[in-house]
This record gives structure tokens, C-alpha cells and sequence, in this order.
């Protein structure tokens, strides 16, 4: 696969070296779809020129969806605490989208830095006190489950947790 050029909003964000949150969305056609877990991270990375380690690379989570799966991960993010990070935050976000024949690197809009963090922080909320990140959330299958979230007032008199 060729390299992806970075317009400038990107380079600028990257060169300040400050925390943010990377989405890579793997498309099912993309000869990259078969990569898992921290060899996204990594493939993601190279992408934006960043090394992963000096970076603090964190994967966050891996949200499986029909014909897609996607990544979340922060770069540089020295305030991130797993005990509260199912609150919101506002970190800037980078889209790394790997398409069959289209393939591009943006700054994502307001619209998509709320969604991506909203995932984010309800990821923490849904799986709980239990789990740690990586979240892995599978909706190609059966609807997920959550056995211990953090906000009890998700769980339904039937046990199961009410989606967000």
C-alpha cells in the first residue's frame, strides 16, 4: 500500500506532540482489514509518521461492525486515567480511514471528535470496573453484552444493560 500524504492541519497536530485520539477505520475491502489489535496501532502510526513508543501509543478499543472494524487509540495522552475515562473528553481527532482504493488521513470535524470520544468514554462505562482497555466490542454477531458496568443504572430489572 502507498503512503498517504498528511495535508498541513495534520502535520501541525502531530508536530505539537500533545495528547490526541487516533479512530483508523479498517474497511472490509482494504488489503490491510485482516490486521488485529496492536498491528493496527502500529500500521496507523507509521501512517502518520509517529513512533509508537515515544508516542505512548494506547489502543483503546476495536469496534467490529459490518463490513468494518475500528480502532481508537491516544497518542501522547499523559492525563489519561483509566479510572476516569468514562467521562467525556474533548481530544482532538485524527481519522485514518483504509479503503480498497481509497484511502486518506484528516483531522476529524467536531461531529466526529464527539462521537469518537463518546465511544471511548462508554466503552470504559459499559465494560466496568473488571476490564481495562483494549475494549473489544463485536456487533457482526450477537448484541454485546456488558457483566459489569460502571454506571448501574444501565442494568435493566432483567439484568441485561441497556445500549447507548
Amino acid at each position: 500500500m502507498e503512503e498517504l500524504p498528511l495535508n498541513q492541519e495534520v502535520r501541525e497536530i502531530l508536530q505539537a506532540r500533545s495528547a490526541l485520539r487516533v479512530a483508523v477505520f479498517l474497511r472490509e475491502k482494504s488489503p490491510l482489514y485482516p490486521l488485529e489489535g496492536n498491528e493496527g496501532v502500529a500500521r496507523a502510526c507509521s501512517t502518520l509518521l509517529v513512533d509508537p513508543a515515544d508516542s505512548r501509543a494506547k489502543l483503546l478499543s476495536i469496534w467490529k461492525v459490518h463490513r468494518m472494524t475500528i480502532f481508537t487509540f491516544d497518542l501522547w495522552n499523559e492525563a489519561y486515567n483509566w479510572a476516569t475515562a468514562h467521562h467525556k473528553t474533548n481530544l482532538p481527532v485524527i481519522l485514518v480511514d483504509y479503503g480498497k482504493r481509497l484511502s486518506y488521513v484528516r483531522v476529524g470535524s467536531q461531529k466526529l471528535r464527539d462521537e469518537v470520544n463518546g465511544f471511548v468514554a462508554n466503552q470504559h462505562r459499559l465494560h466496568g470496573w473488571d476490564a481495562r482497555p483494549p475494549y473489544y466490542q463485536d456487533q457482526t454477531t450477537s448484541v454485546p453484552t456488558y457483566l459489569n458496568p460502571r454506571d448501574q443504572g444501565l442494568v435493566q430489572p432483567d439484568g441485561t444493560v441497556r445500549r447507548m
